[in-house]
This record gives structure tokens, C-alpha cells and sequence, in this order.
């Protein structure tokens, strides 16, 4: 299966998908928001909420190779005032590279959300004792407690991405 990705206006990536499941086969291609849990404390309580995970992003996943999907979508990325591009690694690939979706795969859930980790912090180490940063502390580049995130270093269609994700630390030691 290959994911190929819309950059798209912000705030508009529902429209888009909506767009994408009007225009298109919904056997052949399957559009989604990529989402993030957040924390935050509303009077003494933990809440958690939704947000894209890359803003201004549509992903796309088909099992069409790289000419058949440009040329099936071209009209559609010309017709969308919403639709500002497709990105592609080069001319004539597309579709994000295997590496690359096998780690956003292996953080998300069904729903293609990146649900909230649990850890400690342990002098200058952290240790991740639930959710799907679990084992996987080298790509946290940094954490914020106020705000329960953690910044992580995604690579993304090429490029290395710093990317915000919900992180509660339950103890420091």
C-alpha cells in the first residue's frame, strides 16, 4: 500500500478529505488526517483533545504506483482551490518512502491517531512506560511537563520533522 500526501490550505484538510471521498474511488483510495491526542488541564482535570498531527496535510492511501496516481488525481489538484500541491520526492515519485511510513504506522492506532505515552524521568534519561513512544525515547528531542508534550524527530516525505505529541510524566527522579 502506498500513502501519497496533499499539501492543502490550512484549516481546509476535512474539506479536502470529504473532496477526495466525493471525487474518487472509495475502493481505490482512501483519504486521512494523520491526528494527535493532546493534554491540557481544565480546573485541576486532564483533558484530551484531537489535532492533526501535520496541519495543512491530507494523506491519501492507494495501491496505485506513482504515474497511475498522478494521472488519476490531476484534474482534481487543478480543479481545488483547497488542493495547493501534491508532494513528491521527485517528478515522478510520489508515494511516501516505506521507511518513512512504516514509523508513522507503527505510532498510530486504527484511526491513524497518535494516542498519549506515559513516562518518568529518571535523572537526565526518560523512560516511556506506555503508549506508542514506548521504547522509543532516542526520537525525543525534548519535553515540556507544563504542557504535556514531548517533541519528537519524525522523517517526513524527505525532510526531518519536529513534531509535537502528548507525553504525561508521572514521576521524576
Amino acid at each position: 500500500m502506498n500513502w501519497y500526501v496533499f499539501f492543502v490550505r490550512t484549516g481546509r484538510e476535512e474539506k479536502v478529505k470529504q473532496l477526495i471521498n466525493e471525487w474518487l474511488d472509495s475502493e481505490v483510495y482512501k483519504p486521512f488526517i494523520p491526528l494527535q491526542e493532546r493534554l491540557f488541564k481544565v480546573a485541576g482535570t486532564v483533558k484530551k483533545e484531537l489535532a492533526p498531527l501535520f496541519p495543512s496535510y491530507v494523506f491519501i492511501e492507494s495501491n496505485l504506483p506513482d504515474l497511475q496516481f498522478l494521472t488519476s488525481t490531476n484534474s482534481m489538484i487543478y480543479t481545488s482551490s483547497d488542493i495547493i500541491r501534491l508532494l513528491r520526492y521527485s517528478k515522478s515519485k510520489a508515494a511516501m518512502r516505506d521507511c518513512e511510513r512504516q514509523v508513522l504506522e507503527s505510532l498510530y492506532n486504527d484511526s491513524y491517531c497518535i494516542e498519549s505515552s506515559t513516562g518518568m524521568i529518571e535523572g537526565d534519561n526518560i523512560r516511556i512506560i506506555s503508549g506508542p513512544l514506548q521504547g522509543r525515547s532516542s526520537i525525543v528531542k525534548k519535553i515540556d511537563r507544563h504542557k504535556r508534550q514531548a517533541v519528537i524527530q519524525l522523517e517526513f516525505m524527505g525532510d526531518i520533522r519536529l513534531v509535537n505529541v502528548a507525553l504525561e510524566i508521572i514521576s521524576k527522579v
